[in-house]
């Protein structure tokens, strides 16, 4: 039984193609997954935003409610002061309209700084708009291009495919079936050329025994991790 180092690279040459082709297949949808889920990610940002925005809002008007029914209590206390009947009842409004005039400046205060916090706020919303839309340019950019690729990657691996059914049909029928019981083991790692005096696959030392059968077309298969070896182009003595 015998096979040339000629098909044997043909095989692997093949085989690592088809890795590479299948590998670009896959890898698209994942890149659109990844695109789907920074848009995800991103929605989640705004919508943190604008609740925040919203929560900081309410806390405002609360504050501001509060602040006209302190205001509508110090003119009611005020029309009181004409009618006091004593002076001690008068003092006890007017220390009640500065204390309330009082907390009201101090909830005039924080009112203005819930408003700047409100405009500062609005801002984060308005710049994580802007990288949610970015993000779904992105992802659209990135499901056209991996559609476009798609078609003709398939296409690669179907004319692939075909040559490697043809390419293996030449095999010998004794060494097919290992072939295709480690090719389907370790797919285009089943195969490997020798690399100096070493197999290419785990670069164990070949002997000069396995070296000659190599010569002789036979197959041979390393004795350490099980490649399929074959001579590279500028070793093959039948070349």
């Amino acid at each position: 039984m015998s096979v040339s180092a000629a098909a044997l690279r043909e095989l692997h040459r093949i085989l690592r193609q088809l890795s590479d082709l299948r590998s670009r297949l896959e890898r698209g949808p994942r890149q659109v997954r990844l695109g789907e889920d920074n848009v995800k990610r991103l929605e989640a940002i705004v919508a943190e935003a604008k609740d925040t925005v919203q929560k900081a809002k309410m806390s405002a008007d609360d504050k501001e409610l509060q602040l006209r029914e302190r205001e509508n209590r110090i003119a009611d206390v005020k029309t009181k002061l004409n009618s006091c009947s004593s002076n001690r009842e008068y003092q006890a409004f007017v220390e009640q309209i500065a204390a309330d005039e009082q907390a009201n400046s101090v909830l005039s205060d924080e009112i203005l700084e819930m408003f700047e916090k409100i405009s500062e706020l609005q801002e984060v919303v308005t710049s994580s708009q802007g990288d949610l839309e970015k993000g779904k340019t992105e992802l659209g950019a990135i499901r056209g291009r991996v559609d476009d690729e798609r078609a003709s990657l398939e296409g690669d691996v179907a004319r692939l495919s075909n040559e490697l059914q043809e390419a293996e049909a030449q095999l010998p029928g004794d060494l097919k079936l290992d072939y295709q019981r480690i090719v389907k083991a370790r797919g285009e790692d089943g195969l490997a050329p020798l690399d100096g005096e070493c197999c290419g696959g785990c670069y164990t030392k070949i002997t000069m025994q396995t070296f000659d059968e190599l010569r002789l077309s036979k197959p041979v298969f390393c004795k350490s991790c099980g490649c399929l070896l074959y001579l590279p182009e500028d070793r093959d003595v039948t070349a």
